[in-house]
């Protein structure tokens, strides 16, 4: 991972668990990709110190990014539910959660400074919002790795 000053890179969900409220949950099934990197969401876009109860964590799986917050019941519901990130939504559950899901793009050309658009699973489970999304893999691929988070 290219050093950001917003995040703080951790070397393990130990370490991940003392800068945050929560124990980050790691999905079982990787589509054979090793986990990269952990970096946790520290520091604002201001360089302000985001507090402990606000932070995000993302586990880096190379093909694949899986991000995780607690945000409360109503607001990890509102970012599952009523945020878009993409067109056509599929209303989907993740072991009996609501979510959506967005399907991978259609390749784009080298020079499109936009880029292809990721799929992304995003669902709410009690305070908790998590997102997994992949400029690589479909929709299916990451419902199966978000189903297998523990």
């Amino acid at each position: 991972m290219v050093h950001n000053p917003h995040f703080a890179a951790v070397g393990s969900i130990d370490e991940a668990e003392t800068l945050l409220t929560f124990r980050p949950s790691v999905p079982t099934f990787t589509a054979e990709c090793e986990l990269d990197s952990i970096a946790v969401f520290v520091m604002d876009h201001r360089r302000r110190e985001v507090p402990v109860g606000d932070r995000t964590v993302e586990l880096h799986y190379g093909r694949f990014v899986v991000s995780q917050q607690r945000a409360g019941i109503e607001e990890a519901r509102r970012l599952a539910l009523d945020v878009s990130y993409g067109p056509d939504p599929i209303d989907l559950q993740v072991s009996g959660d609501v979510g959506r899901g967005y399907e991978l793009g259609p390749e784009v050309p080298s020079d499109d400074i936009d880029g292809r658009s990721p799929a992304v699973v995003v669902w709410a489970r009690d305070e908790r919002f998590t997102m997994v999304a992949s400029s690589e893999l479909s929709c299916d691929v990451l419902i199966e790795i978000a189903g297998s988070l523990n």
